[in-house]
């Protein structure tokens, strides 16, 4: 499911932040097959600063790991509650949740720490690079490409999009191509969905890695 841990966020309303992305063959639910992930945010951030447990809690209806500052120095930012939907290939809600993205950053670069729940079972993809008290954390790089809505795949982007080296995010405000490197590390744990993102960072998958495993040593 690797084009499913991407966020991006592109503002197509004064206060709405949504993305729209293209899901692989491999990402299934037990009702049927997902298609689409779709999620969107206030453009303006719901955490200024690190939220409670219980706040959070209330907010998105289960619990998350928390941490200020990673052994790293990556600080948190910001953070924001997201509205995500799954969708079958006909524009069809299989599922609704809500979710988490927190920020964190050092010396501009940013992390995107991102917590989600849900109830369709979505086939792990990448690379496992680790394993931490029996979690496996996979890894996973790609270039994502962000076009308008009524942008027609080339046969090359068909190609490369079922190789996996590209996925498409739809943002029907976008005037021209954005072209992005993402890396992921992420991990289910207790039926939780984790994910370390960085959109053009500077971190290394190991670097990813280690943080990783710094969230499922604080988990309680």
């Amino acid at each position: 499911m690797k084009q499913t841990t991407m966020r991006l966020k592109k503002k197509i309303l004064p206060l709405l932040i949504a993305a729209t992305l293209t899901i692989g063959v491999t990402a299934v639910a037990a009702t049927g097959k997902i298609s689409m992930w779709t999620g969107s945010s206030a453009s303006r951030a719901d955490y200024t600063s690190l939220p409670t447990l219980e706040q959070v809690t209330k907010d998105i209806g289960y619990r998350t790991v928390l941490i200020d500052t990673f052994e790293n120095g990556y600080c948190f930012k910001k953070g924001n509650i997201i509205k995500n939907s799954f969708k079958d290939d006909n524009a069809n809600v299989i599922e609704k949740f809500k979710s988490v993205s927190f920020d964190y950053q050092k010396n501009g670069d940013v992390v995107s720490f991102e917590q989600q729940k849900f109830n369709s079972k979505l086939i792990p993809s990448g690379d496992i690079i680790a394993t931490v008290n029996g979690t496996n954390l996979y890894y996973v790089h790609y270039i994502n490409k962000v076009v308008s809505d009524d942008y027609e795949l080339t046969e090359q982007d068909k190609k490369d999009q079922a190789s996996g080296k590209l996925v498409f995010s739809y943002d029907d405000s976008a005037s021209q191509i954005d072209v992005s490197q993402v890396q992921s590390v992420n991990w289910n744990k207790d039926d939780i969905q984790y994910d370390l993102l960085q959109i053009d960072g500077k971190l290394s998958a190991g670097e990813l890695a280690d943080m990783a495993k710094e969230v499922i040593n604080n988990r309680r």
